[in-house]
């Protein structure tokens, strides 16, 4: 049988509420999570690891939830891909597949340059106002 972790654990597990738990399932981050017979959630080793990509998703990378669905998207989609690919015995529907899953790597890789893009012009904004409050500390300083 396999693992199976009570809203309670997992809470306590991951540092989170029920109520964060019951809207990530509303809003799509957590799929198809299994319940009792009476009705009460329960959380699997998949869902888990779901949530254990949201988190890391959310706060190592400081992404918004509506970021983390869209990766968690792509990923879906690309496992779907590699699925169809495995099954697939013709060369030239491999090929298919593999272009499919080449176009959505690409497709957020061109995300991500153009986030960097943006983020690099913020850094320089506040490179140039340090380095504008430094000279005026300099010049401070030799007025003194």
């Amino acid at each position: 049988m396999k693992e199976r972790y009570s809203v309670d654990v997992v809470c306590e597990r991951y540092g989170i509420t029920a109520r964060t738990l019951h809207y990530y399932e509303e809003i799509g981050l957590l799929h198809d999570v299994p319940r009792t017979e009476g009705g009460h959630r329960y959380y699997d080793e998949r869902i888990v690891q779901q949530l254990e990509q949201i988190i890391r998703l959310k706060e190592v990378l400081g992404i918004s939830l509506q970021e983390v669905k869209v990766i968690m998207e792509l990923e879906s989609k690309l496992e779907q891909i590699r699925g169809a690919y495995r099954q697939e015995s013709s060369a030239e529907e491999k090929t298919k597949f593999l272009d499919q899953g080449a176009a959505e790597l690409q497709r957020f890789i061109d995300q991500i340059d153009s986030r960097l893009d943006k983020l690099n012009q913020l850094r320089q904004g506040f490179q140039q106002r340090l380095d504008r409050v430094n000279g005026l500390k300099s010049e401070a300083g030799q007025e003194g």
